[in-house]
């Protein structure tokens, strides 16, 4: 306030005053207020009134540039000055005059009135011009510092101290190096060039990890303050804004994949239909499990419509000829770990006879060529057609040349039909190869930090399937603290299904930052779903908002598997486990549905378990089952005296569930805590 008084001065004289006497009394005040002025300059000699106003106006002068104390400091100067004035006077001055001490008392009372009438009216001034300018700096929604000429804060305004995670008093008087020991030297450079050369500094990006342990992305813009505001006067601080644009890097980087996540699901459709026109189907052998994986086309070549599931539904495809063949090769690909081909013959469910070839290589552990073999995969292809038998070839002596000619063009179409099968391994191997990584590009790359808890999650993948399932996981933490949380499930297990769930999940996490309320995110992605999806597009879900600071937890359920909330274990007593039901169906289902937001606080050391129906569904066995066992499970689990974290509750579920029955299909899982020392 101090370095602008004499702005704050002028614009309060051109203002509204303050009205101190009202009515007509105010008129009789001002012309009668100067008649005790006029009678004590008629009544001094001028060498003492002169030298009094000449002091009087210096002391006002002081305390509108320096304010009260300076001006009190004035006052007593000029009083003593006054004095020695007079004392000096050469000038005789009445006998009734003399007393120079009378006079003093009466100039010291009107100088120290002017100062305290200046001093509030620079005190009202600045106050008015603080209450204008405070709400707006306070309700800004990007931070906004004041710096002093050493970089220390002089002010700070409440979006500023939610990124720094400090109160605003906490940043008074510190540097910046203080509040984010992170900062990088370049930029405390380019403040002090501020301070010195007065330019601007534009959209410097800065880095910085918050006490809380989370990474922030900030853009940072600082300009030179001046005492006076015009260009060239003195330079007394430096004003920054600064923004939080971590949300917004993260929209772009789910824009970037979901743009990649769509042309792989592309890719993987063409791969498909090659197979498709080639006439290929594929396989996959399992060593560690025993079971043999079919492609839909192997299933379409045999005759079946699911893919064979004991050994026995297995050797009744094989031709009875050639069963300790194929067994031979078999043995001698896993031992040797090299490439084969072998020609066949396999019936089909309705007993016809076909001839196939195959072409397979081994499955190793890892990239290495000395890794452990795994398993078998590869491709076959129906040459039923291609083949002709040794009767019909020699039926007739008089057909013997043409037969032989046939017979060369079908060896020719046998190695074209080779050379297809190669080039079709290597699209496949390579079709293999970008499943993978479409595979690992579905789920987020690290789970944000919660302050007083923990959040873990882990995803299950079936090792002997080919496909890619549409389960899904995701967390992160939005501006205001809050973490936003989501689990869910595309119906189906194919390729579309795995893009649907790419989808699904980046259009669940930008309506959850638009608006985070998670009823309200479910009921416009079921609206996309049956708007701009294919009809029968099918999603399962639970969304979350949880508050760190007060443990609530808002969610919203729509045809999932019902969450499951342990308590703290108290003495004496087992864990409570609570099944949190709700009503609303499966996504894509109506259009109309308006799904339910509900509220729950997590109890202090409580866990929240959420996931995905492959960890309690088993072929003929019921949900609710699996449902019970998994609680009874979780209750298990937190019974222990201490605290389990969250890692040891998921490999705990997990492990338990593995044990009671093989999984069947994918699954995920994701778990909240909340500590007892939180609050």
């Amino acid at each position: 306030m101090k370095l602008a008084r004499r702005t704050l001065l002028r614009r309060t004289l051109q203002g509204r005053r303050r009205v101190w006497i009202a009515g007509p009394g105010r008129w009789v005040v001002g012309a009668l207020l100067p008649i005790a002025p006029g009678l004590v300059i008629a009544t001094t000699p001028a060498a003492q009134v002169i030298p009094g106003f000449l002091f009087l106006v210096a002391v006002v002068a002081a305390t509108v540039i320096g304010g009260r104390g300076p001006g009190l400091l004035a006052t007593v100067v000029a009083t003593g000055a006054l004095v020695a004035a007079v004392e000096l006077s050469t000038k005789p001055l009445p006998q009734d005059q003399t007393n120079e001490w009378v006079w003093a008392g009466v100039f010291l009372a009107l100088t120290v009135l002017a100062v305290a009438w200046v001093d509030n009216l620079l005190g009202d001034a600045a106050r008015r011009a603080t209450a204008v300018l405070d709400p707006l700096v306070e309700a800004a929604p990007v931070g906004i510092a004041l710096f002093d000429r050493d970089l220390r804060f002089v002010r700070v305004n409440a979006a500023l101290a939610r990124l720094s995670r400090l109160s605003p008093s906490a940043h008074l008087g510190r540097t910046l190096a203080d509040v984010i020991p992170d900062v990088p030297p370049e930029l405390t450079e380019q403040l002090r060039s501020v301070l010195t050369v007065g330019t601007v500094l534009r959209h410097q990006l800065l880095s910085v990890t918050t006490p809380a342990g989370t990474s922030r992305q900030l853009m940072v813009d600082a300009f030179p303050v001046r005492l006076s505001g015009g260009p060239s006067g003195s330079i007394t601080g430096i004003g920054a804004v600064v923004a939080d644009i971590t949300e917004r890097n993260r929209l772009e980087q789910l824009e970037r994949e979901t743009s990649q996540l769509q042309v792989t699901a592309q890719l993987s459709h063409r791969l498909l239909e090659s197979q498709r026109i080639a006439q290929l189907a594929g396989f996959e052998v399992s060593v560690a499990g025993q079971r043999t994986i079919w492609s839909e086309e192997l299933c379409a070549l045999m005759g079946r419509t699911e893919p064979p599931v004991t050994d026995e539904d297995f050797r009744a495809h094989v031709h009875p000829d050639e069963f300790e063949r194929l067994t031979s090769v078999y043995l001698r690909a896993l031992s040797t770990g090299g490439p084969f081909t072998v020609e066949t013959r396999m019936i089909r469910t309705d007993g016809s006879v076909r001839e196939i070839l195959v072409h397979g290589e081994a499955v190793r552990a890892g990239n290495d060529p000395d890794a452990e073999v795994i398993g078998l995969w590869g491709v076959v292809q129906d040459v039923t057609e291609a083949k002709v038998t040794k009767d019909e070839l020699f039926a007739t002596q008089g057909e013997l040349s043409a037969a032989q000619g046939e017979l060369s063009a079908t060896q020719g179409e046998l190695v074209a039909a080779q050379r297809d099968i190669a080039e079709a391994r290597a699209e496949a191997k390579a079709e293999r190869r970008v499943l993978e990584l479409f595979q690992r590009a579905m789920l987020p790359k690290e789970l944000p930090d919660v302050p007083g808890g923990a959040l873990r999650a882990e995803y299950l993948a079936v090792a002997d399937r080919i496909d890619v399932g549409g389960d899904w996981y995701d967390a992160f933490a939005l501006p205001d603290g809050r973490i936003a949380l989501s689990i869910g499930d595309v119906v189906g297990h194919d390729q579309q299904a795995a893009a649907i769930m790419g989808q699904v999940r980046a259009i669940n996490r930008g309506y959850a930052l638009e608006q985070p309320d998670p009823g309200a995110v479910l009921t416009r992605l079921n609206r996309l779903l049956i708007l701009g999806y294919p009809s029968g597009t099918l999603v399962s879900a639970v969304t979350g908002l949880y508050d760190p600071g007060t443990g609530v937890l808002q969610w919203a359920n729509a045809g999932h598997p019902y969450p499951l909330l342990a308590s703290p274990p108290v003495p004496g007593a087992c864990p409570q486990v609570s099944v949190l039901e709700s009503s609303d169906p499966i996504l894509g289902a109506a259009s109309t549905r308006v799904y339910t937001t509900r509220t729950l606080t997590l109890p202090e050391d409580g866990t929240l378990l959420w996931y995905t129906d492959g960890l309690i569904e088993r072929r003929y066995a019921d949900l609710e089952v699996g449902q019970d066992k998994l609680a009874t499970l979780l209750a298990q689990i937190v019974a222990s005296p201490t605290p389990v974290s969250a890692d040891a509750v998921i490999e705990g579920v997990t492990s338990g569930m593995v044990a009671a029955g093989a999984l069947e299909d994918d699954v995920c899982v994701l778990a909240l805590q909340r500590r007892a020392d939180s609050s």
